[in-house]
């Protein structure tokens, strides 16, 4: 096996890209100011880093390893072409599946929603997309941001607690 050969099994990087490649370029991009193209290479990157790493290292961390990884490719890139920060929030989120009625029916509702999510600070918006779009846990939305447990709890209870407060019921 040459140094460059992925360790996993066969199929199994497929379908590891299946289920994240999505949520990967969506939370890149949002990093990276709305730049698709970027967040695209981030997101190789990241799956082409996953291939070099041993199966038992990372497998029960998956979710966790790839959003990290990802997160730090990202601010590697924005460091070396010297992108000035942006406002990630004002950056709509894409939805990865909706229908035209679907879209059509909750645009009103969607909306109103994206303009809540801008109101909340960039920690809090970065939390609840790892939460709701990526479905990490408490511990691997710490392992991916490093805050602590407690830390991302509070974040994401005082961001669910604006959204209620300013969403009609």
């Amino acid at each position: 096996m040459t140094k460059h050969a992925c360790q996993w099994p066969p199929g199994s990087i497929d379908e590891i890209v299946e289920r994240y490649q999505r949520p990967l370029i969506a939370y890149a991009a949002r990093m990276m100011g709305g730049d698709w193209q970027g967040a695209q290479d981030a997101v190789q990157e990241t799956f082409l880093r996953l291939c070099r790493e041993s199966p038992d290292d990372v497998q029960n961390r998956l979710a966790a390893w790839l959003f990290s990884v990802c997160r730090s490719r990202v601010i590697d890139m924005q460091r070396t072409s010297h992108a000035t920060p942006v406002d990630a929030s004002r950056i709509p989120m894409p939805d990865p599946s909706p229908g035209p009625e679907t879209t059509a029916i909750d645009a009103e509702d969607r909306s109103h929603l994206d303009e809540l999510m801008d109101r909340l600070t960039p920690r809090q918006q970065e939390v609840m997309r790892l939460r709701m779009t990526a479905g990490l846990s408490y511990r691997e939305i710490a392992d991916v941001t490093g805050l602590s447990v407690s830390n991302v709890g509070f974040h994401l209870h005082e961001a669910v607690r604006s959204l209620r407060s300013a969403f009609p019921a």
